[in-house]
């Protein structure tokens, strides 16, 4: 399964990937490039940077993303990996010399076409690669299976998402698992919602149990309501008086208007809303659920 493993992490690493548009105006302005020289590029100036250089210039590739992540979730569910093994995992792949397959879009007039470029795969970039998927913080199995019950078809993502440090911390799990069995119980799990929840623990780090999130909520709450006025009445908000005189001169605030950011915080308003009900409910009629947080509640008061 360890081999398994890491063949799939290969095959992640090995895979063609595109060259962003960041990447390559990093190339062009810091290098002295131009687009018809990208080409001698790869050819005969990569192999003379440091490695720092490959990890900034080519991080934005080699960041693993939410779905990239979520192609591990199941593996993780049969087999442990500690720190210890994500270091074997990282000297097995060097061993094995990898190409890293890049490829960059061009134009030429109306027509698109492809330059791919294959080099050998820096150290920097494949280690970066493998720690950033976390495999050693995966949610425990009793978390795990809850994920699935209440997730389905989206449980190798929140899987993906919950796999960090940051929720292995004892209040916010346990948490997370009265939030699970509340929602699973209502039959109505919005993986949405769920990721602005998990947005608002993040955003307040230094929060010791859900209660203080449960205090902390109505500000966020207050927030993007003054965001959704603000977008539907079109008067933006200024933080300086000669800034905003200068827009009203002529009697507009001209800055262009979004019906997007519009339903999307509109959206966000009434996901908010419906958490601070879904918490407060937790809170008072789910406390058996809640030990570690009364504990904590406790102790801070």
């Amino acid at each position: 399964m360890r081999q398994r493993l890491i063949d799939m992490i290969e095959a992640e690493l090995t895979k063609p990937r595109q060259i962003t548009e960041q990447v390559l105006d990093n190339i062009l302005s810091h290098y002295s490039y131009t687009l018809d020289q990208i080409d001698k590029f790869f050819a005969e100036e990569i192999a003379n940077l440091e490695d720092y250089e490959i990890d900034i210039l080519f991080s934005p590739i080699f960041t693993p993303k939410v779905q990239d992540k979520a192609m591990f979730s199941k593996i993780l569910d049969e087999i442990e990996v500690d720190k210890d093994g994500i270091d074997e995992i990282v000297r097995e792949l060097e061993k094995r010399n990898l190409k890293a397959n890049l490829y960059v879009v061009l134009r030429n007039g109306d027509e698109f076409y492809e330059k791919r470029f294959s080099i050998p795969l820096n150290s920097v970039n494949l280690k970066r690669y493998v720690k950033l998927l976390n495999l050693d913080c995966k949610p425990s199995k009793e978390f795990s299976k809850m994920i699935e019950t209440t997730f389905k078809d989206k449980s190798d993502e929140v899987k993906a998402i919950l796999r960090d440090e940051f929720w292995k911390e004892e209040w916010r799990e346990e948490f997370l698992k009265a939030y699970l069995v509340y929602v699973s119980n209502q039959g109505d799990a919005s993986l949405e919602k769920f990721e602005l929840l998990l947005k608002i623990l993040r955003g307040n780090p230094t929060a010791s149990s859900i209660y203080e999130i449960y205090e902390l909520i109505s500000d966020v709450i207050q927030l993007t309501e003054i965001q959704v006025n603000v977008l539907k009445t079109g008067r933006r908000q200024f933080f300086n008086d000669m800034i905003e005189q200068s827009y009203r001169e002529e009697g507009t605030d001209k800055r262009p208007q979004s019906e997007e950011e519009l339903r999307k915080r509109e959206s966000e308003l009434l996901y908010y809303l419906e958490l601070r009900d879904e918490i407060g409910y937790i809170i008072e009629n789910m406390k058996e659920f809640l030990t570690i947080n009364t504990a904590r509640r406790f102790a801070r008061i």
